[in-house]
């Protein structure tokens, strides 16, 4: 059965990478005051009352929808007069919230392709004065579903104009450049300790030290890279989020550093899974040498988030060398399954000032 709550509150569904529920459930927490229901692997459900705009400043969810039931038998039904006009205005409120007017729509379900979905998008497009997305989704975006108890279907708003992964400061979105969702997600699946300072190795875009420095404001950063191309890209993300004072860039080789040893009690790599980046034959070389140096700039009990779809080339170059594997967390990534490990560096080296890179 589908649950309910009293009147003052709306059921909303949040769309999360599959794999890290357990990271958007602590976030949607501390905005929710229902129990939240995971209702199959990357989708979960929860009430809410009082503003929904304040869902907007999520960062570990996908998209967050709306949900409005309709005690229907079947699509068709909501061509008719009465559906009709209660789904657009459903729509027009939905774009009201909007902070620009919306310049495109979609709709979306089962047998899309069908007459009457077909008709449903047109005339809706029609009624609202917007064009269809070529992507089929567009700013003002509607899936509809059959209910899971089988006693009608439901209409799922988004309630933003765009997904909630696709970041303001993302100016340029390469391929093969990590899901700013899942970046957030590395910064919190990890105990952190009261003042850290962070280096992210092969940083790329600097996405992963974006999100950590707009969730803990009080931690040193340095982004590390040997392409000039990521490092001005990574620079203007940076500039873009207003984090230009926290996160430091250096055009360097992640697996040579030209730092001091034990000068960071935190890591990150979000590793070349041999795909869009790099190849496996260079990687069977470069994760082992990744590790070391992790471990030359770590302190003691330093931890060291990384993110692979080298799963099996990962299990061996961790074999031996100074880590221990607190966690491994599988994802789905558009069909790839990376796997989350959370390291913890084994054995004690000599440390240097915290202030190293300050």
């Amino acid at each position: 059965m589908t649950s309910t709550a009293p009147a003052a509150y709306a059921e909303f569904e949040a769309e999360v990478i599959p794999g890290l529920e357990a990271v958007a459930i602590d976030e949607l927490r501390r905005h929710s005051q229902s129990r939240i229901r995971q209702t199959r692997p990357g989708f979960l459900r929860f009430w809410l009352a009082g503003d929904e705009s304040t869902l907007a400043s999520l960062r570990a969810v996908i998209a967050i929808y709306r949900i409005h039931n309709f005690a229907i038998p079947r699509p068709k039904a909501l061509l008719g007069h009465e559906h009709f006009t209660r789904l657009l205005g459903i729509l027009r409120a939905a774009a009201k919230r909007f902070g620009a007017p919306p310049q495109s729509m979609g709709i979306a379900a089962a047998g899309s392709q069908t007459a009457v979905m077909q008709r449903l998008r047109q005339e809706t497009s029609q009624a609202l004065g917007l064009p269809l997305a070529d992507d089929g989704k567009g700013e003002l975006f509607l899936r509809l579903a059959r209910r899971v108890d089988g006693g009608g279907w439901e209409a799922l708003v988004r309630a933003t104009a765009s997904p909630l992964s696709k970041r303001d400061y993302r100016a340029v979105d390469l391929p093969g450049a990590l899901n700013a969702t899942v970046a957030y997600a590395m910064t919190q699946i990890e105990r952190r300790a009261e003042r850290q300072i962070v280096v992210n190795l092969c940083s790329g875009t600097s996405t992963i030290l974006i999100e950590h420095a707009l969730a803990f404001p009080g931690d040193a950063l340095l982004a590390i890279d040997n392409c000039p191309d990521m490092i001005a890209i990574g620079r203007q993300h940076v500039r873009r989020a207003r984090q230009s004072r926290r996160i430091a860039h250096l055009l360097a080789d992640a697996r040579r550093a030209p730092l001091p040893a034990g000068c960071a009690n935190a890591l990150y790599a979000d590793l070349p899974f041999g795909h869009h980046l790099g190849t496996h034959a260079d990687n069977l070389a470069l994760y082992p040498a990744l590790l070391r140096e992790a471990s030359r700039l770590a302190m003691a009990n330093a931890s060291f988030v990384v993110l692979t779809h080298e799963i099996r080339l990962m299990a061996r170059a961790l074999r031996g060398s100074d880590w221990r594997v607190c966690s491994e967390t599988t994802i789905n990534l558009s069909g790839l399954h990376p796997r989350l490990f959370v390291l913890r560096k084994k054995t004690a080296r000599i440390g240097v000032e915290s202030d190293a890179l300050d």
